[in-house]
């Protein structure tokens, strides 16, 4: 989630249901069940990876990414991330880079 400073007081998530993005997506071939960009986004802090509603996952790769379009230029003060329970993978943000295109 990505927060902006409206006031001195109030914030707001300037990423809920945005345009969402990632380097690839998991597909549990069992259930049928994807797991798309939009997942990260939908303001669900559910994070138990095998019951809906369901978070973004990636394919196991090298180096994954997510990224959102928030639409306009603004000033963000707070990102906060929440990872998947998912232990069979190891969920772990090691590093984390962010990066602002226009």
């Amino acid at each position: 989630m990505l927060f902006v400073v409206n006031s001195a007081v109030q914030t707001y998530n300037a990423a809920l249901n945005q345009p969402a993005y990632q380097s690839s997506m998991h597909r549990d071939h069992a259930t049928g069940v994807e797991f798309p960009a939009h997942n990260a986004n939908d303001g669900s802090r559910h994070t138990i990876f095998g019951s809906s509603p369901y978070c973004a996952v990636t394919r196991i790769e090298s180096n994954p990414w997510w990224a959102v379009d928030l639409g306009h230029p603004r000033t963000i003060y707070r990102v906060d991330l929440t990872t998947s329970d998912l232990t069979s993978r190891k969920t772990k943000i090691s590093s984390f880079t962010n990066s602002i295109t226009r």
